[in-house]
């Protein structure tokens, strides 16, 4: 089950890249998308069909990934997602002319490299466990808390940096992965009556509201750095979610633990980078620079 599991979630993976490219093509087209997605930006959305072709593939992603959870492991096949970031790259190479620097190659082979050992390592060691009633609530508590954060961000923050945006989201997107195992867990081994049906309601809340982070980072920013955030975070949070509240890596020595952790750091200093140095943020950089010298130009002139 487990190596369908895997099959399933690299599929999930290159359906999330293609998701990406189009959902980030439709709303980059709107009009003043980069002061943030307003209500009205999303109506308008919910009628372009590239949009729609996006949130499509998406959802066939999702549905891949969900099965795959309830045969395997958290800590195993979330990371998988980090794969689409080197189609999420290519396609922008083939599909936007993305220009591809060094700084673009290490920081993608980062991600890739400490993703890939961070799941080869997890699968030799996770156990899924069976969480039923109030061993199934730390999770509902844990889920509330980054929920209500995520609103507040959401709520007072809506300018808020694409790096912010993509965090914000992979942590959500880390509570929904996990609450879907535990909950696909519990149907498939203790059968419907035993499915907590608060941890359903915390899974939809965090997708809801991080679905509404990914929209405005696509806004924000270049889609690459989405998929890392999404790729990254998201699995790096689902790990310690599954190992330290439902105990899935209570087996794994300490060693290969802090291995683990390792790898995790790894990938996440390739997003950094990228989010530092993706060719169309340094772009959108110097065009503010730009505008800045041209500000303080005009100011001068009227002095």
């Amino acid at each position: 089950m487990t190596i369908v599991a895997i099959a399933l979630a690299l599929l999930a993976s290159v359906a999330l890249a293609y998701g990406a490219l189009y959902q980030h093509e439709a709303v980059t087209s709107q009009d003043d998308s980069h002061d943030g997605l307003s209500w009205a930006h999303f109506k308008e959305l919910l009628s372009n069909r590239k949009w729609l072709l996006g949130l499509t593939i998406l959802g066939l992603g999702t549905a891949g990934n969900f099965v795959a959870l309830a045969l395997a492991p958290v800590m195993v096949v979330q990371p998988i997602g980090a794969f689409s970031l080197i189609v999420s790259v290519l396609l922008g190479i083939r599909h936007r002319g993305l220009k591809v620097n060094r700084r673009l190659v290490q920081s993608v082979v980062w991600c890739t490299v400490g993703v890939t050992i961070f799941v080869a390592l997890s699968a030799t060691t996770a156990r899924s466990e069976v969480h039923l009633g109030a061993d199934a609530m730390p999770l509902v508590w844990i889920t509330g808390v980054v929920v209500v954060l995520g609103l507040v961000i959401m709520l007072f923050f809506r300018h808020a940096p694409q790096l912010v945006l993509i965090t914000s989201a992979g942590l959500l997107f880390a509570c929904v992965a996990t609450n879907a195992h535990l909950v696909s867990v519990q149907f498939l081994q203790a059968g419907l009556g035993e499915v907590t049906w608060i941890n359903i309601i915390g899974l939809a809340a965090a997708a809801a509201i991080g679905s509404w982070f990914v929209q405005n980072a696509y806004a924000a920013g270049p889609p690459e750095m989405v998929i890392a955030g999404l790729t990254v975070v998201d699995p790096i949070g689902a790990v310690i979610l599954g190992s330290v509240v439902l105990g899935e890596a209570a087996s794994a020595p300490i060693w290969l633990i802090i291995v683990i952790t390792a790898t995790g750091l790894v990938a996440c200093l390739g997003v950094v980078v990228l989010s530092r140095y993706h060719p169309d943020v340094k772009d959108r950089e110097d065009q503010r620079r730009v505008a800045r010298r041209a500000d303080e130009m005009t100011d001068t002139e009227e002095c």
